[in-house]
């Protein structure tokens, strides 16, 4: 049986979890864009709050400067550098929640707790779980593909989502949600003799490609999917539990 003194520290320490959720859960204004440039500071991007790129621009002059083929790298710099803006931005919403006061909840004494566990219910939950284990093993023949001769796992290969600019000069490789790479035509006579706005416009398109291909390929939730089933079951994890032993509170 868990003492009054031991309660009121558990009670303490609820609140504190609660409390740190409570801080590291603030959400970003959405309105929010942050901005970034590279060393030279002739190539600005700047992203929005889920970290896209919303918009790149280039100073008049940038290819007296920066050699044709860095700009992808240079742009991958600028980028990077409104990324740490948009986190910076970020840790100080958290730390002014942090700051906020916050009124200790009341503490209760225990009531009492009767269990019944539920044994239809635990029977439901293991064939669940059965059901998310074969989802989310992969297939006999992948299996067999990732080991060579010696079953040593193959290492894994980078699938990088990519998009094309609306001119086709250049490419955008995603990781994930990170720009893996930029690609900028540099063997025809494309890059030299377009002008500052002009290129900039085809980076933002293939930006704005790679990020529709990405949304595109989503895995789409199926509706019969388990772990569907498994997340929806346990959204209140204190209703799950009441439900799984039976509490009577």
């Amino acid at each position: 049986m868990t003492t009054p003194a031991g309660f009121e520290e558990l009670h303490q320490l609820a609140g504190q979890a609660a409390r740190f959720a409570t801080i590291f859960s603030v959400d970003p204004d959405e309105a929010s864009t942050f901005e970034g440039h590279d060393e030279t500071q002739l190539v600005h991007t700047e992203v929005n709050a889920a970290g896209q790129v919303v918009d790149v621009r280039l100073e008049r002059d940038w290819d007296k400067t920066i050699d044709a083929r860095r700009l992808g790298a240079a742009v991958i710099e600028a980028v990077n550098a409104a990324t740490v803006t948009r986190l910076s931005a970020w840790a100080d919403r958290v730390a002014e929640a942090a700051d906020e006061p916050v009124e200790p909840a009341p503490v209760r004494a225990p009531e009492p707790v009767t269990i019944n566990p539920s044994g239809a219910m635990v029977d439901d939950l293991l064939y669940l779980l059965h059901r998310v284990g074969q989802e989310t093993k992969p297939p006999e023949r992948a299996r067999r593909r990732d080991y060579d001769d010696d079953d040593e796992p193959a290492p894994a290969r980078k699938r990088l989502t990519k998009g094309r600019s609306e001119g086709g000069h250049i490419v955008v490789a995603l990781d994930g949600t990170t720009v893996a790479d930029v690609q900028v035509e540099t063997d025809t006579m494309w890059v030299g003799g377009a002008n500052h706005l002009e290129v900039a416009s085809e980076l933002s398109s293939a930006f704005e490609a790679a990020y529709r291909r990405a949304d595109e390929e989503k895995p789409q939730p199926r509706g019969t999917s388990a772990v569907a089933e498994l997340q929806a079951l346990t959204a209140d994890p204190q209703e799950f539990v009441a439900r799984l032993f039976g509490l009577d509170r």
